[in-house]
C-alpha cells in the first residue's frame, strides 16, 4: 500500500532539488511529449506537475488554449505559475479528487506509479476525456531501481498492461545511469523523491553493508549503475 503522506512530504522536501537531479524523468518528458501524435489542443490536463518539468516541453512545443496542472503538494503551484501564470492548480491525490470537466489532452509523467491502484486511475483518466481525445503517462517498470531492490527490498510498482484498454500503445525502454558511489545513489534518490517508496533508517553499520554489496554487485569500471525503467502509455478515446 502507497503511503500518501509520505509521497507528500518526501516530494514537498525535494522540490528545490528535483529540477537539478531528475535527469531521467526529464528525459521522459520531452519522450512523452514526442509521442504525441498532434501538437494542438485546446484543453489539457497534467497530473502530479511537481516543478513543472514536463509543463516547460508542453509550454514549448504544444499548442493549447486552457491549461490545468494537479498535484498533491499544495507548493507546487508556486513552480507551475511561473512558467504558465493562467494555468489552472488543482491540488489534490488524484485517486480521490473528482475531475469536473473533461480535456482534450491528459498527460502525466513518472508520477502514477504512486498510485495505490495505477489501473483504475488510468480508466479514471481515460473516462475524463472528450471524444477524440488523448491519455498519454510515463510510469516505471519492474526492473525500475532494481539495485536498491535487491539490496534493501525496495518495493517496485508498476502498472498491469493487460488490465489496460487493448488498443493502449505501450513503449518501454531501460536507462543506465553512473554514479561515483552507492552514497551518491541514495543522495540521488533523497533528491528526486523517490524515497517516498518506504521509510528507511539507515544507520552507519547499514550504510556501510550497502556500500559492499553496491560495490560488489554494480560497480563497472570504478562507477556504479542505478537502473531505471520508463514505460509509456498512449490511449486514445
Amino acid at each position: 500500500m502507497i503511503n500518501k503522506s509520505l509521497v507528500k512530504k518526501r516530494f514537498s522536501k525535494s522540490l528545490k532539488t528535483y529540477d537539478d537531479n531528475a535527469f531521467v524523468q526529464k528525459q521522459m518528458a520531452e519522450k512523452l511529449v514526442d509521442f504525441l501524435p498532434k501538437k494542438e489542443f485546446n484543453s489539457i490536463l497534467e497530473i502530479g506537475c511537481a516543478t513543472g518539468l514536463l509543463t516547460k516541453e508542453l509550454k514549448s512545443k504544444i499548442s493549447f488554449s486552457e491549461f490545468s496542472a494537479n498535484d498533491i503538494v499544495p507548493e507546487a503551484e508556486s513552480y507551475i505559475k511561473k512558467i504558465m501564470p493562467t494555468a489552472q492548480f488543482i491540488l489534490g491525490d488524484i485517486e480521490e479528487i473528482n475531475l469536473d470537466k473533461k480535456y482534450d489532452l491528459i498527460i502525466s509523467n513518472a508520477c502514477l506509479q504512486w498510485c495505490s491502484n495505477i489501473e483504475n486511475t488510468i480508466l479514471k483518466l481515460k473516462n475524463s476525456l472528450n471524444e477524440g481525445g488523448i491519455l498519454v503517462v510515463s510510469v516505471f517498470g519492474k526492473n525500475n531501481l532494481k539495485e536498491l531492490n535487491e539490496i534493501f527490498d525496495f518495493p517496485v510498482k508498476t502498472v498491469d498492461i493487460s488490465k489496460l484498454p487493448k488498443d493502449t500503445l505501450v513503449v518501454e525502454e531501460t536507462i543506465n545511469m553512473f554514479f561515483d558511489s552507492p552514497i551518491d545513489v541514495l543522495r540521488h534518490i533523497k533528491l528526486t523523491g523517490a524515497n517516498a517508496i518506504k521509510e528507511m533508517k539507515l544507520t552507519k553499520s547499514i550504510l556501510k553493508d550497502f556500500e559492499k554489496k553496491y560495490y560488489e554487485k554494480f560497480a563497472q569500471k570504478n562507477r556504479v549503475q542505478l537502473t531505471y525503467n520508463p514505460i509509456y502509455l498512449v490511449i486514445s478515446c
